[in-house]
């Protein structure tokens, strides 16, 4: 686990972009933090960076999906749940067998009942209203 690196929204951008080229086909990255602390900000880069459409905060509808030229992003967020068991609800297991990347907000909401992670990010609001701070955790 690396020490939390300060990043502005657009740097933060940058890395998405840099983290994209990293993943491999079938690859689960779980985002954690705070609201408003830059994870779906973060996803919508990633979705924008692999030639997709504007992405969007799937915080009501907990799922959503977005072709890309890479293949399909599966973009879930599980804050909303009442009980990890309601994950299964979210079918994101079998779902992240046929994408490319899925990218799951609130992962401690829904363990362990959500795919295990290939990379994992924690996101901190940082000491200025436009710096977040970045850990890699895996």
């Amino acid at each position: 686990m690396m020490d939390a690196q300060p990043y502005t929204l657009e740097q933060l951008k940058a890395y998405a972009e840099q983290l994209l080229s990293e993943l491999k086909s079938g690859c689960v990255l779980w985002l954690s933090g705070d609201l408003g602390s830059g994870k779906t900000t973060f996803t919508q880069a990633l979705v924008r960076a692999a030639g997709g459409d504007e992405a969007h905060s799937p915080s009501y509808s907990l799922v959503h999906q977005y072709d890309t030229p890479r293949g399909k992003i599966v973009h879930a967020d599980c804050y909303r749940l009442n009980d990890p068991v309601e994950a299964l609800d979210l079918d994101l297991t079998s779902q992240a067998e046929d994408a490319f990347l899925s990218v799951i907000e609130w992962p401690e909401q829904g363990v362990p009942y959500i795919p295990e992670p290939d990379c994992h990010l924690s996101f901190e609001h940082g000491n200025q209203p436009d710096i977040r701070n970045l850990r890699r955790i895996r």
